[in-house]
C-alpha cells in the first residue's frame, strides 16, 4: 500500500476513533472520478453526487460574485444528521455526522483542524 493511501486510512481511523456512533460515513476521493479511495461505510452514489454539488457550488459562486467556495461546506439533513465536505487539492472527504451523538463545538473546533491537517500530511 501506497503512503498516501496509509495517510488516508488513517484518517478514516482518526474519524471513527474521535467520532465513534456519531460517524455514519465517510469517505476520500479523487474529484477527477468520485471513485472512494478510504472509508467507512462508504456511500458511492452520494460520493459522486457530492463530488458534482461541489463543482456547481464552486461555479456558481465564483459566477455570482461570491468568494470561492473555501475549505468545507455543510448540509443539514432532516435526520438531525450533517453531511460535511472537505475540500483539498484533488481530493474530497465527505462525512455524514450524527448530530444527536456529537456536539458542533467537538466537530469543528477539534475534529476538522485536526482531520484537516492529516490529510495535509497524507497528500505531501
Amino acid at each position: 500500500m501506497s503512503k498516501m493511501m496509509e495517510g488516508l486510512n488513517k484518517v478514516i481511523e482518526e474519524l471513527k476513533s474521535d467520532l465513534g456512533e456519531a460517524l455514519l460515513s465517510a469517505d476520500i476521493w479523487h474529484i477527477k472520478d468520485a471513485q472512494g479511495l478510504a472509508g467507512h461505510n462508504q456511500m458511492p452514489k452520494a460520493t459522486a453526487l457530492f463530488n458534482e454539488v461541489t463543482r456547481v457550488l464552486g461555479k456558481t459562486l465564483s459566477g455570482s460574485e461570491y468568494p470561492g467556495l473555501g475549505e468545507y461546506y455543510t448540509v443539514h439533513l432532516d435526520n438531525n444528521s450533517m453531511v460535511i465536505v472537505l475540500l483539498f487539492n484533488d481530493y474530497q472527504l465527505g462525512m455524514t455526522v450524527d448530530l444527536s451523538k456529537t456536539t458542533m463545538g467537538l466537530l469543528m473546533s477539534v475534529v476538522m483542524p485536526k482531520i484537516q491537517k492529516m490529510l495535509e500530511e497524507a497528500l505531501s
